[in-house]
């Protein structure tokens, strides 16, 4: 429904903003690499987080009882900069998983493989063309609308509501992190990143789980958007089409990051363990 509304009232509002026939509105949102086109795309995307997922969050938080629903109490600042460090620090996990995923697309059937490809074709073009930035105006709308929208309306949708509905279902909080973060990768229809993604989502969820909170998952989802962006922003377009899903071999430099970031890793896992309320903020009956 989030998603009809999304495109349909998101094309048309736009087309009359913009003074274009709905014809012409399709048309331009499905030539990402033109400057309408970009444009287009980006509002849209606006439309379908707010639509989507944030807007269907709060309706269900209205249908559905449950103390848990968008947890968007107040949380100090040391959760904030924890999330921040971990999700610097799951980097390289994140690397070494979408190589994993690659190799395993070697085993599934070629028509599976084929669709795939095509939605990621799809993506990429879409995920460049965001990132190209003509226009001054282009890169805080960009911060706002791929990374802020998608930080606070995601976690809201699947940390916020389908987490505490599949743990109240299932009566197991491991099964609801991890079907949340299944559903959170498999939405964005980008399967070469299918397992990064999720086990991004499953962190996510542990650290609701642990703060009782919706923020550090927020801070965490949009430091690792607005990272991509910032750095699109930095490097330019040349850096979009080779980076990003690249499996390229590592050098020694990356080794070293990869130690650092898994001590920071394990000492921010050990706060969040130590300083967690998992128990009384998410109690299994």
């Amino acid at each position: 429904m989030g998603m009809g509304m999304a495109s349909g009232l998101g094309i048309t509002a736009l087309a009359g903003a913009m003074g274009h026939s709905v014809e012409e509105a399709v048309a331009f949102a499905s030539d990402a690499g033109s400057q309408e086109g970009r444009i287009y795309n980006l509002i849209i995307n606006g439309f379908n987080q707010l639509f989507s997922f944030g807007l269907m969050a709060w309706i269900a938080s209205r249908l559905f009882a449950g103390r848990t629903f968008l947890a968007l109490g107040k949380i100090s600042g040391a959760w904030i900069l924890i999330s921040v460090a971990l999700a610097w620090a799951a980097q390289p996990l994140i690397d070494l998983t979408f190589r994993l995923n690659s190799a395993a697309l070697d085993f599934l059937p070629n028509s599976w493989v084929e669709t795939a490809d095509r939605f990621e074709a799809l993506a990429a073009e879409v995920t460049a063309s965001m990132l190209t930035f003509d226009e001054a105006w282009q890169f805080p709308a960009t911060l706002v609308i791929v990374a802020l929208l998608p930080a606070a309306c995601e976690e809201l949708a699947f940390r916020g509501v389908i987490q505490p509905l599949v743990a109240k279902w299932t009566n197991n909080i491991h099964a609801a992190v991890w079907m949340a973060a299944f559903l959170f990768s498999a939405i964005h229809l980008q399967f070469h990143g299918f397992l990064p993604r999720m086990i991004l989502g499953a962190g996510l969820g542990y650290l609701v789980v642990y703060s009782g909170s919706l923020w550090p998952a927020i801070a965490a989802h949009f430091f690792n958007n607005a990272g991509a962006i910032i750095m699109a922003m930095v490097y330019g377009p040349e850096w979009v089409q080779t980076e990003i899903n690249s499996t390229s071999s590592w050098e020694w430099s990356d080794y070293g990051l990869a130690a650092v970031a898994l001590g920071i890793g394990v000492y921010a896992i050990r706060w969040v363990r130590s300083n967690g309320q998992w128990s009384t903020v998410h109690p299994v009956h």
